[in-house]
């Protein structure tokens, strides 16, 4: 599969700093210029910046633990617990995705990351880790009775499910459904791109 051209850039989270791949803007503009709904995985999002800054402040949830990070894009949160984790597999059902992710955690020299091409819909056939990530994924209102029936095969089988969401109307209802399921409901505001956006963060278990 031909890659995109990449560039690394630099995200700050509180007192932390994180180099990954990312691709080149016009590069990705061009790749999808027809469909721009599939370059979703493509671009770091301020939920998943969110996630990363409340990992930070609770590393006692993924430290020493077994991971997993679906529809994780450019895997920014996975890349980031990494530090702490046991081991984490971090998949995206794009590809390309996968090829970024990879190189990413080459490029920090973190060992105990693996990468995976995978539909969520598929990811309770693997081996079932301790703790599922998720961010910015209930924006589509078409798979959210899919995403929920996967969140509760994990929870049924008490693997703790951390999920980042932006304040964003269309995925309320989705964020509701999951509510009774909440230990943990925790807000930031991230600002990405001279934007400040209200991002929540929910521990599932």
């Amino acid at each position: 599969m031909m890659s995109l051209p990449q560039k690394l850039e630099t995200y700050f989270l509180n007192d932390q700093r994180l180099e990954i791949y990312v691709p080149e803007e016009q590069a990705l503009l061009n790749r999808y210029r027809n469909n721009k709904d599939d370059a979703y995985w493509a671009r770091v999002w301020p939920a998943s910046i969110g996630l990363c800054i409340f990992l930070e402040q609770h590393v006692r949830l993924i430290r020493n633990k077994q991971i997993l990070e679906l529809a994780a894009g450019l895997g920014l949160p996975g890349l980031y617990a990494a530090s702490f984790a046991k081991q984490i597999t971090i998949t995206d059902k794009e590809p390309l995705a996968e090829i970024f992710i990879k190189q990413s955690a080459q490029h920090l020299k973190l060992g105990n990351v693996i990468t995976k091409t995978l539909n969520w819909r598929d990811a309770t056939k693997e081996p079932i880790p301790e703790v599922v990530l998720l961010s910015d994924v209930n924006y589509e209102p078409a798979v959210f009775e899919e995403l929920k029936q996967v969140l509760q095969c994990y929870l049924e089988r008490q693997v703790t499910v951390i999920i980042s969401t932006p304040e964003r109307l269309v995925g309320k209802p989705f964020i509701m459904e999951l509510l009774p399921y909440s230990s943990l409901q925790w807000n930031c505001t991230v600002l990405l791109n001279d934007k400040e956006t209200g991002v929540s963060v929910f521990v599932l278990n």
